[in-house]
């Protein structure tokens, strides 16, 4: 098989004057030849499940760049990237595996298997509930837009992370991600250290978005506006993770202001533009009249054009919900989706049922499938993301020592019991100088 141009298999994405992710840095030291400099960047993203960083490997051992040519080797880069579901990697294969000897075959398939005993990520699931149980807010104050915000017209987000004791009073706060960096963050956390909740027999870990916008709220086409003047949609699917954490977090605040659900499938391909058609503010759908009036719980719902009730997809009653099957009651309102999203809990104290419209998206369009591309091409902060929400990425940083994690982790293990443990972790994180682990610490002696 003839080889192509020297860059044309290994697949360079961006590059960059910025700060350098691993990804990144692999790929410009790959540029400068310094091959064994990119094959170390490449490697350290193995065990991130990054299927390009597999692909790219491959690339270099069938072509002998920093090292001799060696076909077994490459197979098993290419049978992991394969694995991984990198589609170039797919159709490569069943052209080299006629180039290899049975023994080589059987030598790259070995090799094959321990790489992937290496693999500690595997994908999310987008659609998986991320509900946690929390304690009911009794006092809450909204945070202060800040001036020069304000006059900019700027919107945002802030996610925020914090420690709620048995009293109901917020301690130990933290920004787990926002939108933009540096501008809503000290409003936020301000507001929120004066909030109270319901006493409690145990303290709570709780995360919380705060969302700022001026007027009614945040427009499709000023987002949009955003997206084509950064690129964030072009660096994004090229590749590089400072743009795919920035767009992570844009979702993460257009998906939350538009009120609908997402579903996501990932036999959808990766579009050439985004559509932003999903986050359009669907018309207000009830539930609240006699029929849903003895109805508790949270389930999705199939409609027809009429608001009738078709399906129940899925539902979870509580023991006090008199109604356990919804099928052939009726949504008032224009009908806009197929399918809907009920809720009215008791911890909550819903006066009425919520109906929110379940729009069916590609990956893409999520906000935790962009948090998990930057955090598999090394960002940090990224892998913070989703280290909150995915254990996986938790134990991941936990090995790397990260202080964060260790600190938010720690206070979770003792409030699962494991005090020792829990408190060794948040020393670790004292000594690393992340500041709330030293309220974390006050909370627990």
């Amino acid at each position: 098989m003839k080889l192509s141009k020297r860059l044309g298999w290994v697949v360079l994405l961006f590059a960059s004057s910025m700060a350098q992710a691993d990804m990144l840095a692999g790929l410009k030291a790959y540029e400068q030849k310094k091959y064994e400099e990119a094959q170390q960047h490449f490697a350290e993203l193995l065990p991130l499940g990054n299927e390009l960083a597999a692909y790219n490997l491959g690339a270099m051992a069938y072509q002998g760049e920093g090292q001799p040519q060696d076909l077994t080797k490459a197979l098993a880069y290419f049978m992991l990237a394969a694995d991984l579901e990198y589609k170039p990697a797919v159709s490569l294969l069943s052209t080299l595996v006629e180039q290899a000897t049975e023994t080589q075959l059987e030598q790259s398939t070995q090799q094959f298997e321990k790489l992937k005993q290496h693999v500690l990520i595997t994908p999310a699931d987008l659609d998986k509930s991320r509900k946690v149980d929390s304690p009911e807010p009794l006092k809450r104050k909204h945070p202060e837009y800040p001036l020069k915000a304000a006059q900019k017209r700027q919107f945002g987000y802030v996610q925020l992370r914090f420690l709620v004791n048995e009293e109901g009073n917020v301690t130990a706060i933290d920004t787990l991600d926002s939108y933009p960096v540096n501008v809503f963050e000290t409003s936020a956390i301000k507001a929120v250290k004066r909030w109270r909740y319901a006493p409690s027999e145990q303290k709570h870990i709780m995360k919380l978005r705060l969302s700022y916008s001026i007027g009614e709220g945040i427009k499709l086409p000023v987002v949009e506006d955003v997206v084509n003047e950064l690129k964030l949609w072009d660096y994004a699917v090229a590749g590089v993770p400072q743009y795919q954490l920035a767009l992570g977090t844009l979702w993460s605040l257009v998906g939350l202001q538009s009120g609908n659900l997402f579903t996501y499938d990932s036999k959808l391909p990766l579009a050439a533009k985004p559509d932003f058609s999903i986050f359009a503010h669907r018309s207000p759908v009830t539930a609240d009249f006699s029929d849903f009036s003895d109805f508790w719980g949270d389930a999705t719902v199939r409609v027809s054009e009429d608001g009738l009730i078709t399906e129940q997809i899925k539902a979870n009653f509580e023991d006090k919900s008199k109604v356990t099957n919804l099928v052939g009651l009726k949504l008032k309102g224009n009908i806009e989706s197929d399918v809907y999203a009920l809720s009215r809990l008791s911890t909550f104290s819903s006066k009425k049922t919520v109906v929110r419209a379940v729009v069916k998206a590609p990956d893409s369009m999520s906000d935790m499938f962009w948090w998990e591309q930057a955090a598999k091409n090394g960002s940090v902060e990224a892998q913070r993301v989703m280290a909150a929400h995915e254990s996986q990425w938790e134990h991941y940083l936990l090995h790397k020592e990260d202080a964060e994690v260790m600190a938010w982790a720690g206070t979770r293990f003792i409030l699962e019991g494991q005090r020792e443990y829990g408190l060794q972790l948040i020393e670790q994180a004292i000594a690393k100088n992340y500041q709330p682990a030293k309220e974390m610490k006050k909370q627990f002696m």
